[in-house]
């Protein structure tokens, strides 16, 4: 298991990886990746046998990140915070450690900033993915209506010392 910077060789994978969980995250096309990897604090794959397991993107306060979650948090924290805006695992590498790798690696990224924050549906549950964050002492600082309907919880893990 390998976490490396994401490249161009690397996107129809992470497009079919998005597309296949694109009801818990936001829908993404190949013009959309390309912008969202040059603006990117980190756009990262996992390299599992020879082929990309996961990926993650994250972003930096200032970044021209347009997303409503993004903005929120903007609003709510200003620079203080990293946002983790997407992280996918295909659905056969799951519960082998794989998104608690780029947590860890994310996270301590993130230390500078003081905390990492991100999305999670809530309404409907994404039940899974509430209880690994809680597992991880992410708590909830707040709700989103999203366009489409839906709620996402507003999640936040400090890490200041």
């Amino acid at each position: 298991m390998k976490l490396r910077p994401m490249t161009s060789a690397d996107e129809p994978a992470v497009l079919a990886l998005n597309a296949a969980a694109v009801e818990q995250t936001d829908p993404l096309g190949p013009d959309r990746l390309d912008w969202l990897r040059l603006i990117a604090a980190h756009a990262a794959v996992v390299e599992t046998e020879g082929e990309v397991a996961a990926f993650v993107l994250t972003f930096a306060p200032g970044s021209a990140h347009d997303s409503l979650d993004f903005q929120w948090f903007a609003e709510t924290y200003a620079d203080r915070f990293l946002h983790l805006d997407r992280i996918v695992v295909a659905e056969k590498y799951r519960r082998q450690g794989i998104a608690s790798l780029v947590y860890r690696a994310v996270e301590r990224s993130a230390k500078p900033f003081d905390r990492l924050v991100c999305r999670v549906q809530s309404d409907p549950p994404d039940i899974a993915s509430l209880a690994f964050h809680a597992a991880r002492d992410f708590v909830e600082v707040g709700k989103i209506h999203r366009p489409d309907g839906t709620t996402s919880a507003m999640l936040s893990k400090e890490l200041a010392d």
